[in-house]
């Protein structure tokens, strides 16, 4: 696999040694929990995605046992997983014959991608499927090329195991599976279908072994958070939060970018510099060309890149559900267009430039240090209530500190009360009689937050509910994404 091609593999190692160097420091709930999990061999099967945490304690085993920290750990195993993508996109594109620079530069446009960089320097559980997705349509593409049956199997075994690492992959298979019956190879979409059904084995001998045989066990291990509340549906914000997510899968938008240039306009430069290499790009836009490479590969992904995109849609925008968008699009684009070196380069330029220096340094350098405060207090203080911004990801630390899942003494914000269906009258009826016992109550939820999905559903919600009470700062981090704090709440004079 690794044999030639030296150039697009250095540019590989490169792009993956920013991921290995610049790991995020603001680790997510799912992280969090996820590490805890594999520490404390906690949830050990989670129905999202069944296998990233087996792989986590089997990957970890001997790092954690020099003492090095798991959380660490799962981010290197996500990035190791995102110089394989590479490498499987590499093999895809020598496999129809495209140039070497070209590979290149499809290498770059993907490894830059903000949703890469994002999930190749996090524990979360989207880079090892999308692995298995690929290598299923590197078989595929075998397939189409000799037509041995076993590529068709090698394809349905490996689209199977994507599902087992995260369920979204299920419309890769999907795909996959409608390309080989359009074939009308009986023999193949029947190998294909067969293995493909070591999944729901694999699903269902866990399940056995883990909640028991009746059929509601099975169906809420299968459904997980479907059962737990999440829905899928279309709103307005949910089709702005698509179209928002979309682009942030190219692009990092967030609102700390603003705070970083209000704190200094230097850091408007890396903006100027790449967009002015987009427009340098369209002045190259490649033109349109009928396939002549393989319509069976392009077409079969094209319905994939639409299931997915409507999938991530109906889910409300779900950043994650759109972690493979890039990577279709770029590996689809010498399927479609010619002469596009020069557009190829200076939009991969423009992509590293700006993604580098809003998405990779500023996540690489941002503190927890407030929920981490937070948290020593929980630990230290059991006569302490904590109402958080987000209580999961301080529940989800805690667990991972502490080995206890179980905490009480942390509440969800009124906005989050709210938009979960609780009431608000019942935290208001907390926190006054804690405060006629002198209980100290803390919080993290009253700062003005940079630009974000959660700031959007939320908005002023916070502010409002606590307005009726005196609140004053205990202490504050001044960072990228603005001045955060921790405050006190009082009974008003």
């Amino acid at each position: 696999m690794l044999s030639g091609h030296k150039l697009s593999r250095i540019s590989i190692v490169i792009i993956v040694c920013l991921y290995l160097f610049f790991p995020s420091g603001l680790s997510s709930t799912d992280g969090w929990f996820s590490a805890a999990s594999i520490k404390y061999c906690g949830e050990i099967f989670h129905p999202h995605h069944l296998l990233y945490n087996p792989l986590g304690i089997i990957f970890t085993w001997l790092p954690s046992r020099a003492g090095i920290d798991i959380l660490s750990s799962m981010k290197v195993l996500n990035a190791l997983f995102a110089f394989l993508v590479l490498i499987v996109i590499q093999q895809i594109l020598f496999k129809y014959n495209i140039s070497e620079k070209q590979i290149v530069l499809i290498c770059c446009l993907t490894g830059f991608s903000f949703s890469i960089i994002r999930y190749s320097t996090e524990n979360e559980t989207y880079v090892v499927p999308l692995f298995f997705a690929l290598l299923a349509s590197l078989n595929w593409a075998n397939f189409l090329k000799e037509k041995k049956n076993k590529s068709a199997f090698y394809a349905g075994l490996c689209a199977s195991v994507a599902v087992l690492f995260h369920q979204t992959y299920i419309f890769w298979w999907i795909g996959l599976m409608a390309a080989i019956i359009i074939e009308k190879e009986r023999r193949a979409a029947l190998l294909y279908f067969l293995v493909s059904m070591t999944g729901p084995v694999v699903y269902l001998s866990v399940i056995l072994s883990t909640v028991g045989n009746s059929w509601n066990n099975i169906m809420n291990f299968i459904l997980g958070a479907f059962r737990g509340g999440a829905t899928l549906g279309i709103s307005l914000q949910g089709l702005y939060l698509s179209f928002i997510n979309l682009i942030r899968s190219f692009i990092q938008i967030h609102g700390y970018m603003y705070n970083m240039i209000k704190d200094n306009i230097l850091f408007a430069v890396p903006g100027i510099v790449s967009m002015i290499f987009v427009i340098l790009a369209f002045l190259k836009f490649p033109k349109k060309i009928d396939t002549k490479i393989s319509q069976k590969f392009s077409r079969a992904h094209i319905l994939i890149l639409v299931l997915q995109l409507v999938f991530a849609i109906l889910s409300f925008g779900n950043a994650e559900f759109m972690v493979m968008i890039p990577v279709l699009v770029f590996i689809l684009l010498p399927f479609y267009t010619c002469n596009n070196d020069k557009f190829l380069m200076r939009l991969a330029i423009a992509l590293a430039i700006w993604n580098i220096s809003y998405g990779l340094l500023p996540l690489h350098y941002k503190s927890q240090a407030p929920e981490q405060i937070l948290c020593k207090s929980a630990m230290e203080n059991k006569n302490i209530i904590i109402i958080a911004s987000d209580d999961q990801l301080l529940k989800s630390m805690l667990y991972y500190e502490t080995g206890n899942n179980n905490i009480k003494n942390i509440m969800k914000s009124p906005a989050s009360l709210n938009l979960k269906g609780g009431n608000q009258a019942i935290l208001e009826a907390v926190i006054d009689s804690a405060l006629s016992k002198e209980i100290l109550i803390v919080t993290n939820c009253l700062d003005k937050e940079a630009i974000s999905r959660q700031s959007i559903i939320e908005g002023n919600q916070n502010r409002t509910f606590f307005s009726k009470y005196k609140t004053s700062i205990i202490r504050s981090w001044k960072q990228s994404a603005g001045t955060r704090s921790v405050y006190q709440i009082e009974k008003k004079p």
